[in-house]
């Protein structure tokens, strides 16, 4: 059943009424082979393939236009920061949707018993189920702002369902993701639906302690003390006895067949529309140019596995008009084909998050190290998911990057090498360019909006009109109180 109704669905619903009143079909339309009654695993499994498919501009495309990964050469609004409507369908009515039936299912008293434990242990599946759910509406808050959570999955029991204030999802986050990884034992079968990590549940107990790490660090211009809310929430993940996201053995890493339905999502798309930006060649070949954003100056073999050709040059940022021909694009090999993996997170990013947390104060370790490490299983991660060789070449960039950090700032470059690492994972790196806006990236030279990067996606065509009351409230809290995309959200707000 869907979880978010409009009301253009439920005319339809009666129209059809209307036309079937005085008809009795009888059994026409039962399928006799057919489930009846929700199966978790596969529930578990559609939500993870729905999640990690999902493609197009709204939920693939744009951030890695706005974080300036790539440039656009045929249609270029998206990279010029259009005012356009962003859907939100497939994470409610899709991936969320699923994730809310398993937990509801395995929760009931008339489910329990050894047909469901077939399909792991009954906490496990709970568990594993709300940690997807938290990644999933960390996305959908951070782009949109304040969403539907708290009343998102009351089907038809609520229709117009409130906007939580995105300082109360994050909240809510916090403690389902403390709860899930609590409930889990790692003596009990992991859950069979299990698409990621294959019912290995304390990889994903050590996943969880690093998304509160990194939901933590999201907030850390509302709580900047480091005795304040979020650091004393990254701590307590940091500390716990279970772990947190150290090896690429131990990334969770979204896997692909050449099968409809479980394809890359970039392989959708058109390679002809998109060249990476001269703005990010320059940064990874250490060029001193204008258009480098960062304060690197030496070479980055990372290039190498992100680029079809590490020699070329890509296109000049936010144009109206710019021609392609002869320059570098995204690896045809390692992202844009239908069988490459792609990350949900990764060692890398977790080590980067403990640097800029030891840099701001929050813990005692060595920022400097943790900048190492970052940079270092970075390139071992791309070695271990797309079979390349450039983890040689890694220590003598190291060496390079920690003089930048002596002259520039460990701050900085921190997250510059996240803007670095996290290609493959735009939402993430355009949440981490919101909050602290390093790079340098300057926007768009033929932008379309009022020439800002956005903020955020602009809510769905459909809210305005179908749930009006409650779309008004979550446009009041913007800063300005637009529903524009360079309207700020709760945490990037001063």
């Amino acid at each position: 059943m869907k979880k978010i109704y409009y009301l253009i669905w439920i005319f339809a619903a009666m129209l059809l009424t209307w036309s079937c009143d005085n008809a009795d079909f009888g059994d026409v339309n039962d399928n006799p082979n057919g489930s009846t009654e929700p199966n978790p695993s596969s529930l578990l499994a559609n939500s993870m393939v729905t999640y990690g498919t999902m493609t197009g501009t709204s939920y693939l495309i744009r951030p890695t236009l706005y974080v300036q990964y790539q440039s656009q050469v045929t249609y270029t609004s998206q990279m010029r920061y259009s005012e356009t409507p962003s859907s939100w369908f497939l994470y409610y009515a899709g991936a969320l949707e699923d994730l809310d039936e398993t937990i509801r299912f395995v929760e009931a008293p008339e489910n329990q018993g050894a047909e469901l434990e077939a399909q792991g242990y009954p906490a496990n599946q709970i568990g594993v189920a709300k940690l997807m759910m938290a990644e999933i509406m960390k996305r959908v808050t951070d782009s949109y702002g304040d969403v539907p959570f708290s009343q998102a999955f009351m089907g038809l029991d609520n229709l117009s369902p409130a906007y939580d204030s995105q300082e109360s999802i994050y909240d809510g986050l916090f403690a389902i993701v403390k709860e899930a990884r609590d409930m889990m034992d790692t003596s009990e079968a992991g859950p069979t639906g299990d698409v990621i990590f294959n019912g290995d549940v304390m990889k994903w107990k050590q996943f969880a302690n690093s998304l509160l790490m990194q939901m933590a660090l999201q907030l850390s211009n509302k709580y900047p003390s480091a005795s304040g809310k979020a650091a004393t929430e990254f701590i307590a993940a940091l500390n716990d006895p279970n772990g947190v996201i150290e090896q690429v053995g131990d990334e969770p890493w979204f896997t692909y067949q050449d099968l409809v339905g479980f394809r890359n999502p970039w392989f959708a798309n058109r390679t002809r529309d998109y060249f990476l930006s001269q703005e990010f060649t320059d940064a990874l070949h250490g060029y001193s140019t204008e258009l480098n954003p960062t304060s690197n100056t030496t070479y980055d073999a990372r290039l190498e596995v992100y680029s079809t050709d590490a020699d070329l040059d890509g296109v000049p940022y936010g144009y109206r008009n710019e021609s392609g021909a002869g320059k570098n694009q995204m690896s045809t090999q390692n992202y844009w084909n239908a069988t490459s993996q792609l990350p949900m997170m990764t060692a890398s990013y977790t080590w980067l998050n403990r640097a800029e947390a030891a840099a701001l104060g929050w813990t005692t370790e060595d920022a400097e190290m943790l900048l190492a490490m970052g940079i270092e299983t970075s390139y071992e991660s791309l070695d271990f998911h797309h079979g390349t060789s450039i983890s040689a070449q890694a220590q003598s960039y190291i060496d390079a990057r920690l003089l930048d950090a002596e002259a520039y700032g460990i701050l900085q470059v921190v997250a510059e090498e996240k803007w670095v690492s996290l290609f493959g994972e735009g939402f993430d790196a355009w949440a981490e360019w919101r909050r602290t806006e390093i790079p340098n990236l300057k926007p768009a030279t033929d932008y379309i909006n009022g020439g800002s990067i956005p903020g955020r996606f602009n809510y769905p065509a459909e809210e305005s009109s179908l749930n009006s009351d409650n779309y008004s409230q979550g446009v009041g809290t913007l800063v300005p109180a637009q529903d524009n995309n360079t309207s700020k959200v709760w945490w990037d707000q001063e």
